[in-house]
């Protein structure tokens, strides 16, 4: 049943769900029966967000009423904005029954019980979590994981079994990452020594070949003993388990401390670079996460061996992981030694990895290549471009045994050397894609189909497909649902999709819970003095904006020799500098784009595009600026207000609809945030357009 959205009884692939609780929006509120379920969280209320919370006795009691459906669904329905799937509520149907068939032990009475319990993080849900005392009279959880699987076959995947036509993870590795997530990121296990493991009820289970694969520690080692699957005619032993965990004592201890705690913070990318290529650190996979991991590993592993080659194409909006997941296999094909790369078309990104990893990244390069000279690599950085890898792949195929490839929405179609004044030479007529992939057995294209912000840039799913198959290489396709940033919201993720046409369904959802804090303010010097306020509290703050005001050279040394070039009438006595022009000669330590991303006296300095995709900081503001201005029903570009020369001279070669890549440039913007965004919009009938938005007073138009 658990913690996804279900079109069917037949469990089809996950989809995404809304995460809406990190701001604490949801739920520091006494047992939910099927009476006070329909309340509607306050926005200010802290706690874990869940569907319903009581004690055994009176979730049987609701059980045998038959009214807990549909005190769920109208729940789900406040919470999430929209109602749950068909799927959902057949399985609320048939899996809380069979789960209360077990809890009518007696032992178990002075448990608690949490029906759909928010992650901390992510957007996921687990499908309850019963709490009482263990044996040494802790406070104590447990996660479980219902299913209505009723058979189950072999996966070429790792940790994955076939449910018909689909290949799902072993719910044994689910409750795992669930238990992980809440000992990591959640206050009640991290503070309060809450004890928490899980387990799996697969109550309509018996058939005897799909248990024993189930079970097979030839092919799933300890996962099923350390997160135990109980099958149909199992009660009794599920029963003893449970208690065993929880049965000694009352679980209302465990469940307060679990319904007013809070999510824990979660590490910053560039934070724990070094950690994790060194092996010392590891992030912490969820579903769809953990399966794009394990086949790209399982992938490299096969080409290795047998000299098959595959493309693995990772989708993913703002803020769903792709990046971390990046970083997590350079690191995993570092420990084996393979021969691994890490390529991206951000230079503002590949700059900060390098500079993160200066001390050891060109050694442990030449170790992984096996070369003792640089000269003798087959791309010179650890860290490096497409142009890097496809040069790579134009001289010899099958180099390398992976290559990552972050941010690939900024693929170019070919090899070209650009001059300032604009002019560009190709230095090959095979497209770039085609010479990535010949460079590597694997390669991993992470990607976000609405990010790519210049002409030119190609770097859509489907070319990575069609490349795929001109060449007859393997594609396997995953699609990334959770959500890092914007206070592991997705639905304010949907909410700025449908501002920009993405998606025909606008989501207020975020804005009802408080889940994530958004401002549309109304000066920038009221925005400065919020994020100035929130830094004096720890909070890592930066503001960014449209290119929308030239860009000029320092006048000297330092930050005070800058030309505060973002200025303008209507912001007062505010004005700042862009980020500084530090030359693009710098070493990595020294260049512009590290020192924005990593000091925080850079705060004073404005970003743009092209120093904030792909980074992350807690507060943003942005100045949205008259390049993108809404007219009556429709976007409108207006490029006598953008100063980007670059920008608009691509546009007017390629022919592209600038509309689309400014649309592209602001969604950028206004995701960056991992806790608030703060903006301030410069054109009045655009502003009124998003406060309209905000208020659910304007239908959002898919364009």
């Amino acid at each position: 049943m658990a913690g996804r959205r279900k079109k069917s009884d037949k469990e089809p692939a996950p989809e995404a769900m809304t995460y809406a609780d990190l701001a604490g929006a949801s739920s520091a509120e006494p047992p939910l029966g099927v009476a006070d379920s329909e309340r509607k969280p306050h926005p200010s209320a802290s706690g874990t967000q869940h569907l319903y919370r009581a004690s055994v006795p009176q979730f049987l009691d609701d059980i045998e009423a038959g009214m807990l459906p549909g005190a769920l669904e109208t729940r789900f329905q406040v919470l999430e904005g929209e109602p749950p799937s068909e799927g959902e509520l057949n399985s609320w149907k048939s899996s809380l029954p069979a789960l209360a068939e077990v809890l009518r032990d007696e032992r178990l009475r002075q448990s608690e019980i949490f029906v759909e319990l928010w992650m901390p993080i992510k957007g996921r849900r687990c499908d309850a979590l019963l709490t009482g005392r263990d044996l040494d009279d802790r406070p104590s959880a447990v996660v479980v994981e219902l299913k209505q699987w009723t058979s189950v076959g072999k996966s070429p995947w790792r940790e994955e079994v076939r449910v018909r036509n689909d290949s799902r993870s072993h719910p044994s590795a689910q409750v795992r990452d669930y238990v992980s997530f809440l000992r990591y990121y959640h206050s009640a296990f991290v503070k309060e020594g809450v004890r928490i493991t899980g387990c799996v009820w697969l109550h309509g289970m018996d058939e005897p070949r799909s248990i024993a694969l189930l079970r097979d520690p030839d092919a799933f080692g300890d996962l099923f003993r350390e997160y135990p699957l109980f099958v149909k005619r199992e009660q009794r032993r599920f029963a003893d388990w449970l208690h065993s965990q929880l049965g000694h004592g009352e679980g209302t201890r465990a469940a307060t401390l679990i319904a007013t705690g809070r999510p824990q913070p979660s590490e910053k990318l560039l934070d724990m670079v070094v950690s994790t290529i060194h092996g010392e650190f590891e992030w912490r996979l969820l579903d769809v996460q953990r399966q794009a991991y394990l086949r790209i590993l399982t992938a490299v592993e096969e080409g290795r061996a047998n000299g098959t080659r595959t493309v693995v194409l990772v989708k993913g909006g703002p803020g769903t992981g792709k990046s971390v997941l990046a970083i997590q296999l350079l690191a995993h094909g570092a420990s084996k030694h393979w021969r691994v790369v890490h390529a991206t078309g951000s230079q503002a990104f590949q700059t900060n990895l390098q500079g993160k990893t200066l001390a050891f990244a060109a050694e442990l390069h030449k170790k992984l290549q096996g070369v003792r000279f640089k000269k003798e690599l087959p791309v010179d950085e650890l860290f490096c471009t497409f142009a890097d890898v496809a040069k790579a792949g134009a001289r010899e195929a099958s180099v390398l045994d992976l290559v990552v490839a972050d941010e690939a929405h900024r693929l170019w179609d070919f090899r070209r050397l650009k001059f300032p004044n604009g002019t560009i030479r190709r230095l090959s007529e095979t497209p770039m894609i085609e010479e990535v992939i010949r460079a590597s057995r694997v390669t991993a294209f992470f990607l976000d189909d609405n990010q790519a912000v210049r002409a030119g840039e190609i770097g859509q799913s489907s070319v990575v497909r069609e490349a795929a198959q001109r060449l007859g290489v393997r594609l396997v396709e995953m699609e990334l649902d959770l959500q890092f940033r914007c206070g592991g919201s997705e639905s304010y993720v949907r909410w700025v999709d449908a501002l920009f046409g993405f998606r025909a369904q606008a989501d207020l959802a975020w804005r009802d819970q408080g889940a994530y804090a958004f401002d549309l303010e109304p000066s920038v010097v009221r925005m400065d003095q919020r994020l100035r306020a929130l830094r004096t509290q720890g909070y890592r703050c930066r503001i960014v904006a449209g290119y929308c005001w030239r860009w000029s050279v320092p006048l000297g040394q330092g930050q005070n020799n800058l030309v505060h070039d973002v200025k303008d009438k209507r912001f007062g006595e505010w004005s700042a500098p862009w980020i500084e022009k530090t030359g693009q000669g710098r070493k990595p330590l020294e260049n512009q784009y590290y020192r924005w991303a990593n000091e925080d006296d850079y705060y004073e300095q404005v970003g743009s595009i092209y120093s904030v995709q792909g980074f992350e900081f807690d507060h943003v503001g942005v100045i949205w600026g008259e390049d993108l201005v809404w007219r009556k029903d429709h976007w409108e570009a207006d490029l006598s207000k953008n100063k980007d020369k670059t920008f608009k001279r691509d546009v007017r070669l390629s022919g592209e609809d600038p509309v689309d890549k400014l649309k592209n440039v602001y969604r950028v913007l206004l995701t960056r945030g991992m806790r608030g965004t703060h903006l301030f919009v410069l054109d009045a009938e655009t502003r009124a357009h998003l406060q309209a938005c905000l208020e659910g007073k304007q239908a959002i138009r898919v364009a």
